[in-house]
């Protein structure tokens, strides 16, 4: 789940800020469709997620009874292992919005877990923006 290239993420992070520090600061919420639609509404921006994404989104997580359309259109990650008894966990992260902080919206319905499924997703959707940004080619 790691980039190959120099430039990755986390080597971006490092070399930008001086060192470590904090990446993201996690917000729970109830309903994470209606906070993400208010969050967009009011000028948050989010980390865009590739559509093939929700193509393997059935194979990867089982009957989760979620819209698929709605967390599509709003580029909400799903995860979880619903049939197994893990449930599931909603979560999408906003654009950086303080220097380097970025924020993680998450809803839990049974699942505690980090959303381990959904690195490969977020490592991509963080790539396409530092292609946008020009920090890496495509």
């Amino acid at each position: 789940n790691e980039s190959q290239d120099d430039k990755s993420q986390i080597e971006e992070f490092i070399a930008r800020y001086n060192g470590e520090g904090i990446q993201h600061i996690a917000l729970g919420t109830g309903d994470i469709y209606n906070t993400v639609e208010e969050l967009r509404r009011r000028g948050v921006p989010f980390q865009s997620t590739p559509a093939s994404y929700y193509e393997r989104v059935a194979a990867r997580v089982g009957a989760h009874g979620e819209d698929l359309a709605r967390l599509q259109r709003n580029s909400i990650l799903i995860d979880g292992a619903p049939t197994q008894g893990q449930g599931l966990l909603l979560q999408i992260f906003t654009q950086d919005a303080i220097g380097p902080i970025f924020f993680e919206i998450i809803e839990r319905k049974g699942n505690e877990g980090f959303g381990e499924g959904n690195f490969k997703a977020l490592f991509e959707s963080i790539e396409e923006d530092q292609i946008r940004r020009g920090v890496l080619k495509a």
